[in-house]
């Protein structure tokens, strides 16, 4: 059993905050449920969000388990889903499910991130820990196809792929003369960026876009313009202004960079490393790469989808619309069953 610690020693964290303002605000015509994210988990954060539930976002669940149990009690929610598994989300689970809270999860990685980071496969065993001994009564995952392998094996798992998010009005920014790419992901391996830089190389007179720059000296000659860390409100604006979105990665669940690209009205390129889109064939040969550790594959699939800006934008998001629907209905579902199927 997942020790319960609800300590309150050490330096302190941020406290929660609530999407609802305060416990005793919660929306009344909300079902009682309530989802928990970490402020920082940037991508977490804005999938959860999509869901459309109340939010707590709260960085440490070991410091705040308490006062947020508390909350739950105030307003008198039935479920909590934990987003991302924050930092002791284990011993919440423990104490949620012991006052009578119904525990559920979703969890954002895949089996190849798994097999390289070990913190990513540790939260997947705790989880299906709980999940065996009755602590969490069901578990989502993201990933296309993972949760199929996690119930042949007996887990009480569900497919649980992320809802559209709510997008903003954009007022486009003039970015100067030229092609303006934007490269918007985290400098890390699985992430693929500096591959993704040396295809923009090969786009005559374009310029890149990056939150972070990699330190990698043979991108130097590349025009890159680096933003920093943004506020989402703040980052919209800026990938919705590029011409082009790249987000071909080697490893993906349900990645929202794409979605949101194309609600802005800006095509993005992504890597068949999800279900994006897959069920539209044509969209998904124009709008995907197969290759996409080779540079060369990632220029010559951004030319293409250039060249077809308003059919690529047009169909992505009749496609985004329609599959939200029926993540919308695989969310109620998974929030509303009491027990595991």
């Amino acid at each position: 059993m997942v020790s319960r610690v609800l300590g309150r020693g050490g330096p302190q964290p941020r406290a929660p905050r609530l999407s609802f303002g305060a416990w005793e605000a919660f929306p009344s015509g909300e079902p009682g449920v309530v989802q928990v994210c970490h402020p920082d988990w940037r991508g977490v954060r804005t999938a959860t969000y999509a869901f459309r539930s109340p939010v707590v976002e709260c960085e440490d669940l070991e410091r705040w388990g308490e006062d947020v149990l508390s909350g739950l009690h105030v307003a008198g929610v039935e479920t909590v889903v934990i987003q991302g598994w924050p930092p002791g989300s284990g011993g919440f689970a423990v104490a949620a499910h012991e006052v009578g809270v119904m525990v559920k999860c979703v969890l954002h990685s895949s089996p190849a991130q798994h097999g390289a980071e070990v913190g990513e496969a540790a939260v997947v065993d705790e989880v299906l820990l709980l999940a065996s001994q009755k602590v969490l009564t069901e578990v989502g995952m993201v990933k296309y196809g993972v949760a199929e392998a996690f119930r042949a094996r007996g887990h009480p798992v569900a497919y649980l792929p992320n809802r559209a998010p709510l997008m903003p009005e954009v007022a486009k920014l003039d970015l100067g003369p030229g092609l303006h790419i934007g490269v918007f992901a985290e400098p890390f391996w699985r992430k693929n960026v500096v591959t993704q830089l040396l295809a923009l190389g090969m786009l005559d007179g374009a310029r890149g876009h990056v939150m972070s720059r990699p330190t990698v000296g043979y991108l130097k000659d590349v025009g890159i313009v680096e933003h920093g860390e943004l506020p989402w409100e703040d980052f919209v604006v800026i990938q919705g202004s590029v011409d082009l979105n790249l987000y071909v990665t080697l490893t993906e669940c349900h990645p929202l960079m794409p979605i949101e690209s194309y609600l802005l009205g800006v095509p993005c390129l992504t890597s068949r490393t999800s279900a994006v889109f897959r069920g539209d064939p044509e969209l998904w040969e124009l709008t995907t790469v197969d290759k996409p550790d080779e540079p060369k594959a990632i220029a010559e699939g951004a030319r293409l989808l250039l060249e077809s800006v308003e059919e690529a934008v047009g169909r992505a998001r009749a496609w985004i619309l329609n599959a939200d629907v029926e993540a919308q209905e695989l969310w109620l579902n998974f929030v509303t069953h009491s027990e595991s199927g």
